[in-house]
């Protein structure tokens, strides 16, 4: 809770307001190097979304009821899987995803053995919600990009609800 708050409320001014659509970047990014072979890109607009999300209701999962409420305002969910592609072509890949994925809207970072994971966020200007969340995790080669509006409070509840 305190990370996602603290971070949130101390990101940079230009940070609330950047020049580029993150979500947009990324999915584009992915999309482009689905062509390759072995590099896995799955898609979620509105349409597949919904029905997800009716899965959830019908599945009565209290823990899944309460994620689903958070992403009530979640557009679009696009997740990358590049771990069995050519070498060249991840590299390729990881090189201009880092070049999209700046310092300035890094939410956190946490590693654990050998992986590192990183989550970059769009916070909105009144720092009440974050559009355009990134997971990366490179060693594992997988992207994740939920675009939409979480709201950082209703986040950071969940987690401190599911972490006693």
């Amino acid at each position: 809770m305190i990370i996602l708050a603290a971070v949130t409320a101390g990101a940079p001014s230009y940070a609330s307001t950047p020049s580029i659509d993150y979500g947009k970047r990324v999915t584009s990014l992915m999309k482009e190097y689905s062509l390759h072979s072995d590099f896995q890109c799955v898609n979620l607009g509105r349409m597949g979304l919904a029905i997800v999300k009716q899965v959830i209701r019908n599945s009565g999962d209290k823990d899944a009821l309460e994620l689903l409420d958070l992403m009530r305002n979640v557009k679009q969910v696009t997740i990358a899987s590049f771990a069995d592609c050519d070498p060249d072509v991840r590299t390729r890949f990881e090189s201009r995803l880092s070049n999209v994925l700046t310092k300035d809207f890094l939410l956190v970072e946490a590693k654990d053995a050998d992986e590192k994971v990183q989550i970059f966020a769009i916070p909105d200007d009144d720092g009440e919600n974050i559009s355009d969340l990134i997971i990366s995790a490179p060693r594992s080669g997988a992207v994740i990009c939920v675009r939409g509006k979480v709201n950082v409070q209703d986040v950071a509840t969940f987690l401190e609800a599911k972490s006693k």
